[in-house]
């Protein structure tokens, strides 16, 4: 079984813009330092009319409970890959969403972008999976907690990086 996520971020700013900041590699690497990261690369191969693949790997602090250190170690190292669509004429985009933990845990997701008035929306759904035995559900919970914490610290970095 896995658990599921649904986590939605308002950034201040219009789509295209959104858009464009999620595809900045120096955005992507201000936002993983935000979150503890090192060892951040970052790699975007731009498709025709504002598609993209963003790739990036990172490595941060296991802050899991200490019966999943056992399988992750002290250091997480997370290679993420986001897909995105070239933007509609109304400025919606999607993307799907691959994320590798080098663990016994993967994440499969998509994320949709929307405009909202002046800012704009993402919704972010998916599945966590772990291939744990007895506590695999355990681990997934506190793999959505954590995402839902870097997501929410995205919003905030994108907000400020949108602002300056």
């Amino acid at each position: 079984m896995a658990t599921r996520l649904e986590f939605e971020q308002t950034f201040p700013g219009p789509a295209d813009r959104v858009l464009a900041l999620l595809q900045d590699p120096g955005f992507v690497v201000a936002k993983a330092e935000a979150t503890k990261a090192f060892d951040i690369a970052v790699e975007v191969d731009e498709g025709p009319e504002g598609a993209a693949s963003v790739t990036s790997t990172r490595s941060m602090p296991a802050e899991v409970p200490s019966y999943a250190t056992a399988f992750v170690g002290e250091h997480l190292t997370i290679t993420e890959t986001q897909v995105w669509s070239a933007p509609a004429a109304d400025g919606t985009a999607t993307a799907t969403v691959t994320v590798d933990f080098h663990a016994p845990l993967t994440y499969t997701g998509t994320i949709t972008l929307r405009p909202s008035g002046d800012a704009t929306v993402l919704v972010n759904r998916g599945e966590f999976k772990a291939s744990v035995p007895f506590v695999g559900g355990k681990v997934e919970r506190v793999a959505a907690e954590m995402t839902e914490k870097y997501l929410a610290k995205e919003s905030e970095v994108g907000a400020a990086w949108l602002a300056g």
